[in-house]
This record gives C-alpha cells, sequence and structure tokens, in this order.
C-alpha cells in the first residue's frame, strides 16, 4: 500500500490532473493553479486514476460569501416563481409536455444567441466534439428532461405542497448516486439522515385527502432522474480537463439532448390531443399570441433558473445546496399554503419536520466534517486517492 505523499505545497495547494506525475505517484509542483469556482467537492478524473482535490479546508471569505448569496437571490425566485408560474400555465393550457418541449427550444436559442454575441467581441467558446457529448452530455440531457417533463406533467395531479415534498425525495436518489459514483463514502450518519428524510415523505402522504397516486408516481419517478442529472452534471462541470464549467456552456450543449427523450413521450401521451384547436387556443378563446408569448416567458424564465442552478452547482458543495433547498421548500410550502389554501394536517407537518430534520442533520453533519482537517474523512479520501492511482 502506497502513502500519500504530496510535493510541497505553495500557498493554495489545489493540484491539476498535468500534476501527478505517473511514474513516481507523486504530485508535483510543476504546475500550481488555483482553481477559480468555489467547489468544496472532490473532483473526479479519468485517465491515470481518480485524483481527488480536497477543498474541504479553504477558508470562507466575505467575496465567496456574497456571490453565493447573489446567486441564491437569484435561484429563489426564478425556481419557485416558476413552479407557481408552470402550475397556473397547466391548468388552462392542457398539454405541459408540449409546453416543456418548447422550453428546451427557446433556452437553446437563448443560449446560442447569447455565445454567439459573445463570441462576436471576444474569443469563441467552448465546443465538445459528439463523442464527448454522448459519454457525459446525453446522460444528463436526457435525465434533465425526464425531471422537469414528469414534474410538469406531476402539476396536473398534485398540489404544490406535496409536489415540493415529494419531490425532496430527490436527496435519496442523489446519496445513491453518490455512492455509487464513489464522490460519497457511507457513513451511518448519511443512513440516519435518508432515513428521516424517507420517513418524514411518507407520513406527508399518509391519509392525505390530496394525494393522488398517479401525480405520486410522475414526481418520485423525476426525483430519481434528478439524482443521476446533478450528480453527474457535477462530475462534467468540476472536471478541468473538460473545460464545460460555465452554465451557458451546459444548457447550451445539454438542450438539444433534453429533447430526445420528450418527443416521443409528447407522441405517446398528447398525441391524440393535439390539434388546432388544443394548441392556438388559450381558456377556450383562439389566442395564438398570448399563447406563444407565455410559453415563451415560461422558456426564458426556465433558462434563467437553469442558469442559476448551474452556478450553485459550480460555486458551492453539496451542503450549501441542501441548505437552500431547505429554504426554497419551506417557502414554497408556505406560498402555496397562503396563495392556493392546500391543506396540511398534523400528520403532513410532523413529516415535514421530519424530512427538514434529515437535511438540517446532512449539512450539519457535512460541516462537521469539513472543520475537521484531520479526521478520518480526510484520511479515507487520501487512501481513496492512491487506491484510484494505483488502479
Amino acid at each position: 500500500m502506497m502513502t500519500y505523499v504530496p510535493a510541497e505545497k505553495p500557498e493554495s495547494p489545489l493540484w491539476t490532473r498535468r500534476d501527478f506525475d505517473a511514474t513516481t505517484r507523486q504530485l508535483t509542483p510543476s504546475r500550481w493553479v488555483v482553481w477559480r469556482s468555489l467547489c468544496e467537492q472532490c473532483v473526479p478524473f479519468t485517465g491515470c486514476g481518480r485524483i481527488c482535490r480536497d477543498l474541504n479546508n479553504r477558508p470562507f471569505t466575505i467575496d465567496m460569501v456574497l456571490k453565493i448569496a447573489l446567486i441564491a437571490l437569484l435561484y429563489y425566485p426564478l425556481s419557485i416563481g416558476l413552479t407557481f408560474y408552470q402550475k397556473w400555465f397547466i391548468k388552462n393550457y392542457k398539454l405541459p409536455l408540449f409546453v416543456v418541449c418548447w422550453h428546451y427550444i427557446v433556452k437553446w436559442l437563448a443560449a446560442v444567441c447569447i455565445r454567439a454575441i459573445y463570441e462576436f467581441f471576444h474569443k469563441k467558446r467552448i465546443r465538445l466534439h459528439l463523442k464527448e457529448q454522448l459519454r457525459w452530455l446525453a446522460p444528463i440531457g436526457i435525465c434533465a428532461s425526464l425531471d422537469i417533463g414528469l414534474s410538469n406533467w406531476a402539476l396536473e395531479y398534485v398540489t404544490v405542497s406535496l409536489y415540493t415534498m415529494a419531490k425532496s425525495s430527490s436527496i435519496l436518489f442523489i446519496v445513491a448516486f453518490s455512492l455509487l459514483l464513489r464522490l460519497e463514502r457511507w457513513r451511518p450518519a448519511l443512513g440516519l439522515e435518508t432515513g428521516l428524510i424517507a420517513t418524514g415523505l411518507f407520513l406527508f402522504t399518509w391519509h392525505s385527502s390530496q394525494l393522488d397516486l398517479t401525480g405520486l408516481l410522475l414526481v418520485e419517478l423525476a426525483a430519481s432522474c434528478t439524482g443521476v442529472r446533478w450528480t453527474v452534471s457535477q462530475l462534467v462541470m468540476q472536471r478541468e480537463e473538460q473545460a464545460l464549467n460555465h452554465p451557458l456552456d451546459m444548457v447550451a450543449h445539454v438542450q438539444p439532448w433534453m429533447l430526445i427523450p420528450i418527443v416521443p413521450l409528447i407522441i405517446m401521451f398528447e398525441g391524440g390531443e393535439l390539434s388546432y384547436t388544443t394548441v392556438l387556443f388559450y381558456k377556450q378563446h383562439y389566442a395564438p399570441v398570448q399563447v406563444t408569448l407565455l410559453i415563451i416567458c415560461g422558456g426564458l424564465l426556465a433558462f434563467c433558473m437553469e442558469m442559476s442552478e448551474y452556478l450553485l452547482l459550480v460555486n458551492t458543495s453539496g451542503i450549501t445546496l441542501n441548505i437552500f433547498g431547505i429554504v426554497k421548500e419551506v417557502a414554497t410550502l408556505l406560498l402555496a399554503h397562503l396563495l392556493n389554501n392546500d391543506r396540511l394536517s398534523w400528520v403532513n407537518l410532523a413529516g415535514l419536520v421530519l424530512c427538514l430534520s434529515g437535511m438540517t442533520l446532512h449539512g450539519m453533519s457535512r460541516k462537521r466534517q469539513r472543520s475537521r482537517p484531520g479526521s478520518p474523512q480526510d484520511d479515507s479520501r487520501k487512501l481513496l486517492m492512491v487506491e484510484d492511482v494505483e488502479t
């Protein structure tokens, strides 16, 4: 068993793949790079092993906090607003998958136009070969499409409150895929956290008069796609060798792949309903301009929200995203209760408390681990790095 012996470190102990010497199996100080993103996760690499960059001990600065706070201020109103906007629009326009498909096209056009304007005044942005897109972006696009499409479809059957809490189970799938892809190591606290969330979800939907099994199944399928989507997205955006760590580039590359699974779903479930009347009529009135504007507005709102999501993914870790998710869920539930008169029983509220407790415990556990530089978790990460390099 080889030991982890890093070379002499400069002020910023961050390495790139080129710093790894395959002959001596050590990290050499040939090229030190301060990684610009603020992520706190290990970054896996392929090729000569999986080399983990440990950013856990990087101190928070005022600039970092302000940057993340500004991104959060963008993310919250966009995410919550899009949920209520889609719920309101789909109630009167019964083609949710058709609407989502056009949202993908609007997002792609917006990203391509912005990239073209940037390239006109500056240098060209990254373009990935088809092989790399098939390897990394196709899974993200397909899962993202199913996630968004199934979520919008589910809003036809369930209330915003039930949708929000059921979708929070996506953390279970994210943990599962993180373990599978070796972004996380199993620990008892992780089992307790996921158990609290799962139990809370069960209680929240127990004997609910507003429960629709079809809608709940659609939300859970969307949650599983969320797990794959964000786990693989984290791998891609935090790999320096890919250089695809800008949200605009991700949106431009992923959107075409998102169209692949949504088109068969439209044909299968909404093909019989697509007609001149259903597409161009809104509230039983012929309103093609209004329908077009509403779809474009929803697409632009979705584009801005997806950009903010990728910004959070690049600039934060799982602990920060969980905290943001907790606050967002509470805000969404309160707004749903006030605006839509959604009913929450005491059993549902107990489930809500358990879910939020599990997420909070997960955040606190991750924070404690990151505050102990000499903890066994750090040693295990170093051992994992050496084992992967040896293979």
